[in-house]
């Protein structure tokens, strides 16, 4: 008797767990002072609202009543949040402040509040599955306060892949050739810091039509700048944060921004080759799965390198998925 044949990968094949680190839920001009907006992140359903002092407050979405979602009709009080249902009500740490009804509030009235910063001009959330508090500061991207470039372009895109996936692409310098349609591939070195954090990706693609070099540091799958020069006084920065929507799709948020100096001669140009270009990539992720355990060759060091270095991300559970 012959082999039994073994089902389809795309039946079969599991992505990873979400990874552990701050993503971007929002830009910080899409939620004003008083603002209520759903969120679904992570598998889960969220509420995210702006207090009157103005702070971000990033909450799980059902109201511990009757099931009524936060995000939805929810009104902010104050530096609360109340319920379009029966109007209790809810304090930025997530516990009941108010039955309109009820002078006894029950000790389990309450909701998850997740930590939440606001940075770069926008509003992120800590992950980590086992609930455990930040371990690591939001980087800073220095280009969007200073006056030699101009103001930040922006754009989203919602892709069909892990976020893992979509991160790993930045190690991959072999598929610009076949993907993005590039003469050759570049010399490429990726290096991990001492402290095993942060992850760069240097390329030298002096020859390709427009000959430049990139930089790019990942700081965690979903956070990375990627700075490029095409001499000097004319660069580029790419800001990428991502919000996981589940464990297939993913939406990126870029800012972009360049130098004044190539504002008029050619800033639009390569912003624009830089949005683009995603939708080369579009069609492999839409239609790959995600490999637990590949088939490397020995030029695939940069590959390696990154699958070792992002299990840090995963809790030591998760890392057979990696």
């Amino acid at each position: 008797m012959g082999q039994i044949i073994e089902a389809c990968e795309m039946l079969t094949n599991t992505t990873p767990e979400f990874p552990m680190g701050w993503y971007s839920v929002a830009r910080s001009h899409e939620l004003q002072v008083g603002e209520v907006k759903r969120v679904h992140a992570f598998d889960r359903e969220m509420a995210l609202y702006r207090t009157r002092s103005g702070v971000p407050v990033l909450q799980d979405a059902f109201c511990p009543h009757l099931g009524a979602h936060l995000g939805v009709e929810g009104r902010v009080v104050g530096e609360s949040l109340r319920c379009p249902f029966h109007g209790w009500r809810y304090d930025t740490t997530g516990k009941c402040v108010e039955i309109p009804y009820c002078d006894e509030i029950p000790e389990r009235a309450r909701i998850r509040t997740w930590p939440t910063e606001e940075k770069n001009g926008e509003i992120y959330i800590w992950f980590h599955p086992e609930n455990s508090a930040p371990r690591y500061e939001i980087p800073e991207l220095n280009e969007l306060d200073n006056s030699l470039w101009t103001p930040p372009r922006y754009a989203e895109f919602e892709v069909p892949a892990h976020i893992q996936d979509i991160a790993e692409n930045s190690c991959d310098p072999e598929h610009f050739k076949y993907v993005h349609k590039q003469t050759d591939t570049p010399p490429s070195e990726v290096t991990v810091d001492e402290d095993g954090r942060t992850l760069h990706l240097r390329a030298d693609n002096s020859n390709a039509q427009i000959p430049h070099k990139l930089h790019a540091t990942m700081f965690q799958p979903g956070l990375a700048i990627v700075r490029t020069s095409y001499g000097p006084e004319a660069e580029m920065v790419v800001y990428n944060s991502a919000q996981p929507i589940d464990r297939h799709k993913t939406l990126l948020r870029w800012t972009l921004s360049v130098r004044k100096e190539i504002e008029d001669l050619a800033g639009d140009e390569v912003m624009n080759g830089i949005i683009n270009g995603i939708s080369q990539d579009y069609p492999i992720w839409a239609n790959k799965v995600h490999k637990q355990k590949p088939v490397f060759c020995r030029e695939d060091k940069t590959l390696v390198l990154f699958r070792k270095w992002v299990r840090q991300f995963y809790i030591e559970q998760a890392q057979t998925n990696v």
